[in-house]
């Protein structure tokens, strides 16, 4: 499916890819979202952990070398500047170092501080998402944007509209994690509630 939604039984795009609810193009993600994942992603952003970049830069390698990737450019979902600062360092970044493409990580700007999306619905992220982003300079061909976890691909969606107005001609997304589907979804997002500040 074009949203990369686990669903083996289901062949060809989901409903929400069939309504176009969807801006980027593909997306992928290397794992679902389980305890141990939410950990290692947790310790990373939280408790200064960068060394847990590598395996799972590498994770996210395997990948992007095993799926249909197109884009030669590699934009990693950036963080506000004063998350940036308070953190350290932006985790995408990090991730995306591993992988063997080139990396922009100034292209994207978030210029929105967006408050946590924990507990809003689809058009709620939506407007909290509204103008979050801006790219620096017009671009052209595919890109890829990379972060740690895909809960509702409502990040994505907003990067990939305003990717698009800058010239993308095709968004895909790559994440090391996912939060699957209604059967799984309850109990994975609020696992990802600690580590969705990027979302």
């Amino acid at each position: 499916m074009k949203c990369g939604e686990p669903a083996p039984a289901i062949e060809g795009l989901c409903g929400l890819c069939i309504k176009g609810e969807y801006a980027f193009d593909f997306a992928r993600s290397a794992l679902l979202f389980t305890h141990t994942l939410r950990e290692m992603i947790h310790h990373l952003k939280y408790s200064d952990r960068v060394s847990l970049a590598n395996p799972l830069g590498d994770i996210l390698k395997d990948c992007l070398e095993r799926e249909p990737f197109t884009g030669n450019l590699i934009i990693p979902v950036p963080l506000h500047a004063s998350r940036q600062r308070q953190r350290g360092f932006n985790q995408a970044e990090l991730i995306a170092s591993r992988l063997v493409r080139p990396v922009d990580t100034h292209l994207l700007r978030r210029r929105k501080d967006t408050p946590s999306q924990t507990g809003l619905t689809r058009n709620q992220r939506k407007r909290n998402l509204a103008a979050a982003f801006e790219a620096r300079r017009e671009l052209k061909g595919t890109v890829i944007v990379v972060d740690d976890v895909y809960t509702t691909g409502s990040t994505m969606n907003e990067i990939a509209r305003t990717l698009k107005r800058a010239g993308a001609e095709r968004v895909e997304v790559l994440t090391v994690a996912r939060v699957a589907n209604d059967i799984y979804r309850v109990e994975a997002t609020a696992a990802a509630t600690d580590v969705s500040m990027t979302q």
